[in-house]
């Protein structure tokens, strides 16, 4: 179940319908539901999607590669490329014929494992940003790594993003559509027990007492 984040969704497709190339950065603490949004805006859309992983780099170009030739053939493969220029290079390559999406999420763990990946991107982005169609997003959890290494005057991709999201816990308002059958009093008292993290209120089942959400979600050992 998707709830929330209509401004975010509003302005992804208000990018994507430019029909030219975009660069998005979304960055936020763990679990604050940045995947979700991203899902949630690619679907029935043309889109690679690729998560890192904290391995190295040839696992990730595996994965990543993987990702690539399934969205083209629609079957699985245990092809690759022989690096991350070359599969990247292709996809930017695909977005000279049609509307695509690439969303890399958890960025800083490929780019930890591949360290020429950002100056890669800086390349590419420059030679084909003016024929391009790509919808790049770069998705990560470690702030400090986006902050320093994607968003900083000093990165290599400085000057190339077109929009940036930093996704933060849900206000009040918008995380009471999680609990719509509680009463005012029992929504904040739960939003002052769980925050607006979705991932926390997505736990909570409004068919239940609060004494029961809380028994079952924090004093139950095999859920704790």
């Amino acid at each position: 179940m998707f709830i929330g984040r209509d401004r975010e969704l509003e302005t992804l497709n208000n990018l994507y319908s430019t029909n030219k190339f975009e660069f998005t950065v979304i960055y936020g603490r763990r679990r604050v539901g940045k995947t979700a949004l991203i899902n949630q805006f690619i679907g029935g859309k043309k889109a690679i999607y690729f998560m890192g992983v904290e391995s190295n780099a040839k696992q990730n170009l595996e994965n990543f590669s993987k990702s690539i030739l399934e969205y083209r053939t629609g079957i699985e493969t245990d092809g690759s490329f022989h690096s991350f220029q070359a599969a990247l290079e292709y996809v930017f390559r695909l977005s000279e014929q049609e509307r695509l999406i690439l969303a890399i999420d958890e960025y800083p763990y490929v780019a930890r494992s591949e360290k020429s990946l950002a100056s890669t991107l800086q390349l590419l982005i420059d030679k084909y940003k003016d024929k391009s169609k790509l919808m790049l997003i770069l998705c990560g959890s470690s702030m400090s790594y986006m902050k320093d290494h994607v968003l900083a005057y000093k990165a290599p991709l400085y000057g190339r993003r077109t929009a940036q999201m930093k996704i933060v816990p849900f206000e009040f308002e918008e995380a009471c559509r999680y609990f719509q059958n509680f009463s005012d009093e029992d929504k904040a008292l739960l939003y002052g027990i769980v925050g607006g993290t979705p991932q926390y209120l997505m736990q909570i089942n409004d068919k239940m007492s609060v004494e029961e959400n809380i028994k079952n979600t924090f004093l139950n050992r095999r859920t704790c």
